[in-house]
This record gives structure tokens, sequence and C-alpha cells, in this order.
């Protein structure tokens, strides 16, 4: 009767968006906690302020390019066989003000970067000068107004804004933050998490495996991918089959993490008692028990002692997907307000894959790069297979209305080892 009543559960799936709609409503609340950090350890993390700039970029008129800042009017309708002379009445140090004006049939030497002189409104480039002497150039290409060299706030303008709350900062973002003086940046506080794997078969990594057992691979795979998408981990422990055993290290889990992930024991088997436990800690419990996708449907969802508790299933490419199509996507909104999409390639498929039955389906895919752009293969394994981890650059969702996608037809991989 237990195997039956557990099996009957998991007949009631719940869709993503569904389990989406019922996080927000338990764990929508929750607050998010703030930290400044050093700019040398912003990368990866979740802002939490909005970055604006407090000046205009350039903040003074800048060259950008290596010459003479002149007025305009002086050069027009010149040319190699008929050039203007002009007298040199000075020099722009970098990194100093200008300290001299240009008035007509003037002309100031200035280099990349340096500051205009008032008077002038455009540069001549130092290759279409010859000189005459130390006072005399002849100019022998016309420079257009406002030409040469860059206006106050003609990057940005003061006040504008870069980053908005929630925002993950990337490689080229942290030369943002330095050219707007942010040495220190408010972000998000990673959240802790504990992951706990279940079964009597499994064995941590340094140790030799004997008959029937297998080494932890999802404790240490599902932690990789938590912290690349910004979380810490607090602990990593297994537990064998048993129930006291289990809730006690559940119960500590939960105790001193934000969110406690368990490897194993969401099925409908005999020893598979993780909903049991969960809803041993009180209402609500369970609250999801069962998605409807392939792989990843035998998942569990809910809360206990306020904090969430995610059942993943025991097979890795099962637990995986489950992680980055649900648990990734919770973590990045509730813990650090981030909704961006995930980055996706767009791929022609190279053979059919069949779906449907009503659940949505995702396959996993190894990418080909040729002449026309990109080729997604499907990885064709036994399920529980780790091979398919060394092979898989990414995945393919398929809606649950389709009955699948023919070879040939392009489609959107979302990368697995993906960060920007």
């Amino acid at each position: 009767m237990v195997f039956m009543e557990k099996k009957i559960k998991l007949l009631n799936v719940d869709t993503i968006d569904e389990v989406a709609v019922k996080f927000g409503t338990y764990f929508g609340k929750m607050e998010k906690k703030t930290e400044y950090v050093g700019i040398r350890e912003a990368l990866g993390r979740y802002c939490a302020e909005e970055i604006k700039a407090e000046m205009a970029m350039p903040e003074f008129r800048r060259a950008v390019v290596d010459g003479y800042a002149v007025q305009a009017k002086d050069t027009f309708c010149v040319s190699d066989s008929v050039p203007v002379l002009l007298t040199v009445t000075g020099a722009v140090e970098m990194g100093a003000a200008a300290g001299i004006d240009v008035s007509a049939g003037e002309a100031v030497y200035v280099p990349t970067g340096g500051m205009i002189p008032k008077g002038a409104d455009a540069m001549v480039m130092i290759e279409y000068v010859d000189h005459l002497d130390e006072r005399t150039i002849a100019v022998n290409r016309a420079a257009a107004p406002n030409s040469g060299f860059m206006n106050i706030g003609d990057d940005f303008n003061e006040n504008a804004q870069f980053f908005g709350k929630g925002h993950r900062l990337s490689v080229r973002d942290i030369g943002v933050l330095a050219i707007l003086g942010k040495s220190k940046v408010l972000v998000y506080q990673k959240p802790a998490i504990s992951i706990i794997s279940t079964g009597d078969e499994l064995i941590d990594v340094n140790e030799v495996p004997g008959p029937g057992q297998i080494r932890d691979l999802n404790s240490y795979t599902i932690s990789a991918f938590a912290e690349a998408a910004g979380a810490m981990i607090n602990e990593i422990k297994i537990v064998h089959d048993d129930f006291d055993k289990f809730r006690t290290t559940i119960e500590s889990a939960l105790n001193k993490s934000d969110l406690v992930i368990i490897s194993g024991g969401s099925s409908a088997g005999n020893k598979d008692f993780t909903a049991d436990i969960i809803n041993s800690f009180g209402k609500p419990g369970v609250f999801t028990h069962g998605l409807a996708i392939k792989p990843g449907k035998p998942t569990i969802i809910g809360e206990a002692l306020g904090k969430p508790i995610v059942g993943l299933p025991g097979h890795p490419m099962s637990a995986i997907i489950v992680f980055k199509v649900v648990v990734e996507a919770f973590i990045r909104k509730t813990f650090f307000g981030n909704e961006e999409e995930p980055f996706q390639i767009l791929a022609a498929i190279s053979e059919n894959i069949h779906a449907g039955e009503g659940r949505t389906q995702f396959q996993l895919v190894s990418l080909l790069r040729g002449k026309e752009g990109y080729t997604a293969v499907p990885i064709r394994a036994k399920s529980g297979s780790i091979s398919q981890l060394m092979k898989a650059d990414g995945y393919v969702r398929i809606d649950s209305l389709t009955e699948g996608v023919y070879a040939g037809n392009q489609v959107l991989v979302t990368l697995l080892n993906y960060n920007p």
C-alpha cells in the first residue's frame, strides 16, 4: 500500500511554470542579504544596487587621434596641392589641463586622449600635416567640425544607468565599474546550500568501489553547477537509506543553510522516503511531487523549517537537467533578484527527436561548428550513463505540445557551461 500511495502522488505532476509560481508563493518574500565587496572580488556577483554614473564621460573634450587642434574653418578647401599654413602656439600634455586657447590661423598639438583647447572645434591627424619649422605646419586635409575628438558626455551622461539590481557582473563589467570609480559594489550575499546524497550504494570520491557500489557523482556535479550560479556550498554529505539518520542530517542542514538539495530518494521505491521526511517537519511540507518534464519527472520540492528543500532524481543527467531548468532559476530569482534568460546558441539538429507524451522534453546535445554554423548532435545513452556528462555541451528544450523536431530544424541550445 505504501508503494501504491507514492506512485499515485507522482502522477500529480507540475509543469515548470507551475513550480515557478509555487516557489514564488512560498519563498517570494525571503530576505535578500547584501554585502559590499571590492571590485577585485565582484566578478560573478549579483548587484544589489543600481550602478549609475556620477559624472559624464568624457568629462572634458578629449582627442581620439594624435594631431593638432584647430578651427575647422581654417582647413576648408585645402588639399595636397593647396595646403593651409597654421602657426603652432603650444602643446597639450597628457593628464593636464589644456591651459591654452586656439584662435583663427593657429594650431595646438594634442596627443590621443589629451584635452582639447578652448576655441578649437576639430582635430587634424598628424599624418595630414607637414612640419615647415618649429612654429609652422602645413595642413593638407580638411577637418570637419567636431571631428577627431569626443565632446563632454559623448560616451555617457551623468546619472546614466549601467546595471540594475540583480544584474550579474561579467568580465567586461569590471572595467565599467573601474571607469565609474566603483572600488566597492553592493552585492547580494551568496546563499549557503547543503547537498545530501542518499543511497546504500554510494561511497565518497576518495574510496574504491566494491561490488554494487558507486562513487557519489551527483553531489559534486550539482555543487559545481550551484557555485557557477553564484551560490556557496555549505556541506556535501552521503546518507545511507536509514530514515532516522536521514531526517537528522536534513534537519541539521536546514538549520545552517538557505537551501537543501537531496540527490536520490525521490522516486516511488520502498526506500525513497524523501517526501515523508520533508512532510515530517510540518506544513506545508511537499508542494510538488513530480515534474511534467523528461528526464526529471521524479522530483520533489517542498518547504521544511521555513527553508526550500529539493529532492532531485538519482540519475545524474536527470538531476542536472532539473537543477539547470528549475533550481538554478529559483536560486537566481529568489536570492539575487536575477531573471535573465540563459545563454543560448542557434543550431541545426542533426537527427529527428521524438517528443510528446504531455511532458516538456530536454535533450542533451553536443555541438559541432561548421562553415554554416553550429550543428546540435543528440546524445543517445542509456539512463544513468555517465558518458553523457562528458559529451554534453548543452540541451534542447522541446515543448510538450509538439511531437518533436525534425533533422535540419533550427533549435536553441542552452549551454551547460556558460558563465557571463
